[in-house]
């Protein structure tokens, strides 16, 4: 059937103004999308909000800390960083002790059952040192994913252990996108320490520069990428600290 000017006009109109309603519709509904959006990320943040943390403790106990410095946690002040790997290690600063010390990490999850426990010596001098949790164990938490209560435990005494030196954090397994890890494989050291920092994906960032400092690379580009990263949470003081090894105890 063939349709008459007239009617051609009317359909068009007819149709532009269904149009326009579906773009206003549209239009209305995506400051609601954007508000519900950060109302999730909000959610989010809260729930984090009141879990224990500390990256530094302030106060020598008794004789422990012969240097006066504080022993402090590579970590950005906020209680859960993240990783996306099972490589990834804690970083932290430990002050001159008078004498060799052993600390304690231990790893709990939300539940605070125990998933793992390891102690290392200290040699007595000041450096940042790392603990690693074993690959196997990582492993299984980042199949699962979630959130995991760390404690680091300087023991000053171990027959007073409430003179301990503790600091604690979480750690949060999550999964890296798969254009990040694209990018990442063609990436170097810096520009993956780079990506993964503007991810959020922190103790593998940090990892990634430490490990090339811990092969003696003395690259300018690396000392000022190491310097800006604990720059960033405020640690720039730490920077010029050498990375130094621990003994792990059996």
């Amino acid at each position: 059937m063939l349709l008459s000017n007239n009617n051609v006009s009317k359909i068009v109109r007819i149709t532009g103004i269904a149009l326009a309603l579906d773009f206003l519709l549209l239009s209305s509904s995506f400051p609601a999308l954007a508000e519900k959006s950060k109302k999730k990320e909000n959610s989010v943040e809260l729930s984090y909000q009141g879990l224990p943390s500390n990256r530094r403790d302030g106060g020598s106990r008794g004789n422990c800390v012969a240097n006066g410095k504080d022993f402090v946690a590579l970590v950005p002040e906020t209680p859960v960083n993240a990783t996306a790997s099972i490589s990834s290690q804690l970083f932290f600063y430990v002050p001159q002790t008078e004498k060799p010390k052993i600390i304690e990490f231990v790893l709990r999850n939300k539940d605070d059952k125990l998933v793992h426990e390891a102690f290392v010596q200290t040699t007595g001098e000041a450096g940042i040192m790392s603990v690693k949790i074993p690959d196997q164990i990582q492993d299984n938490l980042s199949q699962t994913l979630g959130d995991y209560h760390w404690y680091l435990s300087m023991i000053c005494d171990p027959n007073q252990r409430s003179r301990d030196i503790v600091l604690e954090g979480w750690i949060k397994y999550v999964e890296l996108d798969n254009s990040v890890q694209q990018k990442i494989d063609l990436s170097n050291s810096i520009e993956t320490s780079n990506l993964l920092q503007q991810e959020g994906i922190w103790y593998d960032a940090l990892t990634v520069l430490a490990e090339q400092k811990k092969l003696g690379s003395n690259l300018v580009s690396l000392k000022t990428e190491w310097s800006q990263m604990l720059e960033s949470i405020g640690l720039v003081e730490l920077s010029s600290e050498p990375l130094i090894t621990t003994e792990t105890i059996e």
